[in-house]
C-alpha cells in the first residue's frame, strides 16, 4: 500500500477510532500506552520492515485498534498468519472486525503468549512485534515478557518493539543483547523509537573428522 493509501485511510477511520481509544487509555492506563492511535508515520515504518516480506507466522502484541495491525497485514505474504494479543476487550471487539483470514484475535495479557501460541496451534513466530509500553511495567513484568519472547521466537527471527521511552533496550539486554536497529519516529504523538532485535541463528555442531583404524 502507499503511503497516499495509508493516509486516506487512517484520515476516514481516525474519528471512530479516537473516542475509542480514549475510552481504553483511561480505563487502561497501565495498558494502553498513549491517548491516540498509533500515526501513519508509524504504521509506514512497520510496513516497511524487511523481516515481514517472508515471515509465515507474526505475532502482534497490544495492536491496540488495529492500525498497526493494518500495516502489518500490508506487508505479509498472502499465505502468512498473524497472531493478535489484546488485554483491552474494547479494542479487541475492533480487531475482530478484520475481515481478513490470516488474522486471529486472542483477549489476554502479552505475558501468556506461550500458552496462546501453544492453544492456537502456532508455530515458532519469525516476526514478533510489541506496542505493549514497558516502560509502565514493573520490572520483574517487563523480564519476563522479554523473556517469553526470545523462549517462542523462531531461530534468526526479529523482535520488533516501538517506545516512547529506552528502558526496553536494558529489558532486553540479557536476552537479545543491544538492538540491531534504533528509528526515531519524530512524527508520532508523542515521537517514539522503533528497536529491532534478531534472535540468533541455531548453532550446528560440525562432526569431527574420525581417524583411519588403525590394523
Amino acid at each position: 500500500m502507499s503511503s497516499t493509501q495509508l493516509s486516506s485511510q487512517e484520515s476516514a477511520s481516525r474519528p471512530s477510532v479516537i473516542p475509542c481509544f480514549l475510552r481504553g487509555f483511561f480505563e487502561n492506563p497501565l495498558q494502553v500506552a498513549s491517548f491516540v492511535p498509533s500515526s501513519v508515520y508509524l504504521q509506514r515504518k512497520l510496513s516497511s520492515l524487511a523481516c515481514l516480506q517472508t515471515a509465515r507466522c507474526v505475532v502482534e502484541l497490544g495492536p491496540g485498534t488495529g492500525e498497526t495491525t493494518r500495516a502489518l497485514l500490508e506487508a505479509m505474504p498472502a499465505d502468512s498468519q498473524l497472531l493478535c494479543v489484546e488485554v483491552v476487550s474494547e479494542f479487541v471487539a475492533r480487531l475482530q472486525e478484520f475481515a481478513d483470514p490470516r488474522v486471529t484475535v486472542v483477549e489476554n495479557s502479552a505475558l501468556a503468549l506461550k500458552s496462546i501460541l501453544q492453544q492456537k496451534k502456532f508455530p515458532a513466530p519469525e516476526v514478533i512485534v510489541s506496542g505493549v509500553p514497558f516502560s509502565v511495567m514493573t520490572p520483574e513484568e517487563g523480564r519476563q515478557l522479554i523473556q517469553t519472547i526470545y523462549q517462542v521466537l523462531a531461530p534468526g527471527g526479529a523482535f520488533v518493539t516501538y517506545q516512547f521511552r529506552n528502558n526496553v533496550c536494558e529489558l532486553a539486554a540479557d536476552c537479545f543483547g543491544a538492538p540491531q536497529s534504533r528509528e526515531l519516529v519524530l512524527w508520532n504523538l508523542p515521537p517514539l523509537d522503533v528497536y529491532l532485535w534478531k534472535k540468533a541463528e541455531r548453532k550446528t555442531h560440525k562432526r569431527l573428522p574420525t581417524a583411519p583404524l588403525k590394523a
